[in-house]
């Protein structure tokens, strides 16, 4: 340990509980579950459980230039959501020095499971021979960084 302090001057929240980390305490504090029906599309027939935790409102096209919506998965587009909340919650002044001096710091042990399903859709129960050419980068672990 080189005995460096770091601040975490800025929080970004998407979760079940809500957008945003105003939303998501306001849920909590409330004691709201998050757990709740989930739309037809996910449970169709082949669903054991009808309810989930979802993240519910999320409208990438309202949020997101249309390219980025069209290459990033559902997990990677919250993460950009969440930073960008924790970069306007610090009120960060972006400039050279600190662009070199910034890290982004994300765990997580799966990347894009929706962009995954789908893949799995198109080559097993539509039997496709490929998916499309950015399913590799959606799907990594590391595509919310």
């Amino acid at each position: 340990m080189s005995g460096r302090r770091i601040a975490v001057s800025g929080v970004g929240v998407v979760s079940p509980q809500g957008i945003g980390r105003d939303a998501c305490w306001r849920a909590l504090v409330a004691g709201r579950s998050a757990i709740g029906p989930l739309p037809p599309e996910i449970t169709r027939e082949r669903l054991r459980f009808a309810n989930g935790a979802r993240v519910q409102g999320f409208r990438p096209d309202d949020l997101f230039d249309q390219e980025v919506v069209r290459v990033g998965d559902r997990f990677g587009l919250f993460a950009l959501l969440a930073a960008s909340e924790a970069v306007a919650d610090a009120g960060v002044e972006w400039n050279g020095k600190l662009r070199r001096r910034t890290a982004v710091v994300t765990g997580s042990c799966v990347g894009g499971q929706s962009t995954e399903d789908d893949g799995f859709v198109r080559l097993y129960r539509e039997d496709g021979n490929r998916v499309p050419p950015f399913t590799i980068p959606r799907v990594r672990a590391n595509s919310g960084a």
